[in-house]
């Protein structure tokens, strides 16, 4: 049950932050103006770059996702019983008389 919650958690905190990220990170504009002597046309290229930043994060949220995924359809260990709980010997040790 607790590796579930956590997968949950991981999960919607990697989604929220990278809705966040996309709102916040605004891609760097970078003009390249080319100018063709023989015709005099000019023409003007917008290159947007995303800082390195960006990408570190992107990459820690996309292990984050997969991550809370994997803790989501993990299955649980079930606790083994123990074999010597059912013996006479161990009830009259462990439990109290009256």
């Amino acid at each position: 049950m607790m590796k579930r919650a956590v997968g949950i958690f991981l999960t919607i905190s990697s989604l929220l932050t990278y809705l966040m990220m996309d709102v916040i990170y605004h891609p760097v504009e970078e003009k390249i103006i080319k100018t063709d002597m023989n015709s005099g046309v000019t023409t003007v290229t917008v290159v947007h770059n995303f800082p390195l930043m960006y990408w570190v994060i992107c990459v820690i949220l996309i292990i984050t996702f997969i991550l809370g995924i994997y803790f989501i359809l993990a299955k649980e260990k079930q606790l083994e019983e123990c074999p010597l709980c059912d013996t006479p010997e161990y009830i009259n040790e462990y439990t109290f008389h009256k």
